[in-house]
């Protein structure tokens, strides 16, 4: 295979005037788009924009969020029709979300694209422009501070190739798509991705999310339902990563131990500064929960490997992916990983008829999978 220099033939244009971005936008072609974004995600809670790249096939740009308004760019993106093609869509889609308050109007993503050819779940950028197109991409720029100015030419180019190859990849791929008769699943499964990424979590729920919570009882599951949930809206009111509010771990021993003092906490081994900053607001937090109705505590959280029949209700609807999976030639994990098993089990034992009648049905019992597998679980 002969490899080929990534930028030889790229050229792009480094938009940071607002004039210039209404100008490209105008000029953009009535065609699916590829985008992309390079992000900074250390300490916030949601990824900091450094760098948009989109290409129609004529003009490759790369918009600079620190200096654009790109109100006009989401519009576009949005419009009736327009295709936007990513490549492991999930934070991209999630910036776009937070930043634009929706969704391109409809998502490709050639990493699901991929996964039903065969390739594998989460195969990467790289080795697919590798595969279908015979050129080698450098990723050397991967962990680059995408906030810093000015970005080098380098990083401009890393940037640009990650769009200019993913037009023509996308094209081959969907060919492939089409071929195999399996196009309608991946639409599918491209609409249920984007859906998924407007959705609101309850802040309320967040306590079920941490580590070892099925180990309390529901004296302490009330106090880590509150804690949880004022966590979870001050990382958002901070725009500050969950565990930079404070640690989960630390968030646990608090509900199990109940502290009534600031040396209580201190002797639970919070750090000083969520103890300066956090501790008279989260020993509130522990006395209010606990002086509330204990009918309203929450239930004892039972483990789903804790029901009888879970091993072997796993160990059949395994078997069953596995042998529909093959006949289809997708992988396993994109049919059901055990995340999907566990919602479905979620879904089927815990909730009432009247919770399953209210709830959205689990994605086992949805569109292409339940055609697959979904139909045979009940039998």
């Amino acid at each position: 295979m002969a490899l080929i220099n990534a930028q030889a033939q790229m050229h792009y244009q480094l938009i940071s005037q607002q004039a210039e971005l209404d100008q490209y936008l105008a000029s953009l072609a009535d065609v699916p788009l590829a985008i992309d974004t390079e992000f900074v995600r250390t300490r916030t809670y949601y990824p900091q924009l450094g760098l948009f790249q989109i290409y129609d096939g004529e003009h490759l740009a790369l918009l600079d969020p620190l200096t654009l308004d790109l109100s006009s760019l989401w519009q576009r993106l949005g419009r009736a029709g327009q295709i936007a093609i990513l490549h492991a869509s999930g934070e991209d889609l999630e910036l776009i979300q937070h930043q634009a308050g929706h969704l391109p109007n409809q998502m490709h993503d050639t990493q699901l694209a991929a996964a039903f050819l065969g390739y594998g779940v989460s195969v990467g950028f790289g080795a697919l422009v590798n595969e279908f197109l015979a050129v080698e991409l450098e990723k050397d720029q991967a962990r680059t501070d995408w906030l810093a100015r000015p970005l080098t030419p380098r990083q401009l180019e890393y940037a640009a190739a990650d769009v200019f190859y993913l037009l023509p990849l996308y094209e081959k791929v969907m060919a492939k798509l089409h071929e195999s008769g399996k196009f309608a699943w991946f639409e599918q499964e491209c609409q249920n991705h984007s859906a998924r990424k407007t959705q609101t979590s309850d802040p309320r729920q967040a306590y079920l999310d941490i580590v070892n919570a099925w180990q309390l009882g529901r004296r302490e599951l009330a106090i880590l339902r509150e804690l949880a949930a004022w966590r979870q809206q001050e990382a958002v009111r901070r725009d500050l990563a969950l565990n930079f509010v404070v640690k989960e771990l630390h968030l646990f021993k608090v509900a199990e131990r109940r502290p009534t003092s600031l040396r209580d906490l201190n002797e639970l081994g919070l750090a000083p500064i969520e103890i300066k900053i956090h501790g008279k607001r989260m020993l509130d937090i522990v006395a209010a929960a606990q002086q509330s109705d204990p009918d309203s505590w929450p239930e004892p959280i039972r483990r789903l490997v804790d029901y009888p029949q879970y091993k072997a209700e796993l160990k059949r609807i395994k078997g069953m992916v596995e042998e529909k999976a093959k006949a289809s030639n997708i992988p396993p994990e994109l049919v059901a990983s055990k995340k999907i098993i566990h919602q479905y089990f979620t879904w089927s034992w815990r909730m009432s008829d009247e919770e399953r009648a209210r709830a959205d049905k689990p994605m086992l019992l949805q569109g292409w999978r339940h055609e697959l597998v979904g139909h045979l679980l009940a039998q």
